[in-house]
């Protein structure tokens, strides 16, 4: 496990994982995530890629994305529930609090950038054009 996400519990895990099958980002980290995009440009690319991973899980879950292992799961869970975690290696009230969070993300986007990027390409194939006939 690279970095910090050995701080990420089991059960911190699973609430997201339970959150995905349920079909919703959790409340508190939606507030997270919008906080995140009010602040500075690193946290705005952080939470961007934090909504890629959610809307891949999701894909991934319905079944519509089918290039997607078990493991891609996982690690995208634990890096999720570690940007989730307000108390983490640099708790993020403190100043460069995000310092930690956004290296995961940034290891995770760099890891499974092949992934990303079919799930981008997929998105625009399916999703997109249904989106515009609605």
């Amino acid at each position: 496990m690279p970095g910090f996400l050995q701080l990420v519990n089991r059960r911190e895990v699973e609430d997201l994982r339970h959150a995905l099958l349920a079909g919703e980002l959790p409340p508190d980290f939606e507030v997270k995530l919008h906080r995140l995009a009010d602040e500075g440009l690193g946290d705005q690319v952080m939470e961007h890629n934090c909504r890629w991973f959610w809307a891949l899980l999701e894909a991934a879950r319905n079944g519509s994305f089918e290039k997607f292992a078990p493991s891609d799961c996982e690690q995208i869970l634990r890096v999720l529930a570690y940007v989730r975690k307000d108390d983490d290696a640099i708790p993020d009230f403190l100043p460069g609090g995000f310092w930690d969070d956004q290296k995961e993300v940034r290891a995770a986007v760099t890891e499974l950038a092949p992934l990303l990027q079919a799930f981008k390409a997929w998105r625009l194939r399916h999703e997109v054009p249904a989106r515009w006939w609605q």
